[in-house]
């Protein structure tokens, strides 16, 4: 049985994280991250968790002290890819 929702592969994933960390008020750990990025059910945890590193490793995303915080870079790349997100997982995040 596939996968349901919007958000199939790691592209879509690291755009939907970069739109979280854009909103997020402060750092956050990976188990908060987690959370907030499973707001669709077709996020898989292990391409979950090879995003946030690759973010991290690409410098969209910085780890400090089990904290994420987004950097500039991932501000700038954040919002140029923001409309790539589906508009309906784009409205969960923002009430969640």
């Amino acid at each position: 049985m596939g996968r349901t929702g919007f958000i199939h592969d790691k592209l879509d994933i690291k755009f939907l994280i970069l739109y979280l960390m854009e909103r997020v008020a402060g750092p956050v750990d990976f188990a908060t991250l987690a959370e907030l990025t499973f707001c669709d059910d077709g996020v898989a945890y292990f391409d979950f968790a090879e995003s946030v590193a690759e973010l991290v490793d690409t410098g969209h995303l910085a780890l400090e002290d089990g904290q994420y915080v987004i950097t500039d870079k991932g501000r700038r790349n954040g919002k140029i890819c923001e409309s790539s997100l589906a508009y309906s997982v784009r409205r969960k995040c923002d009430r969640n």
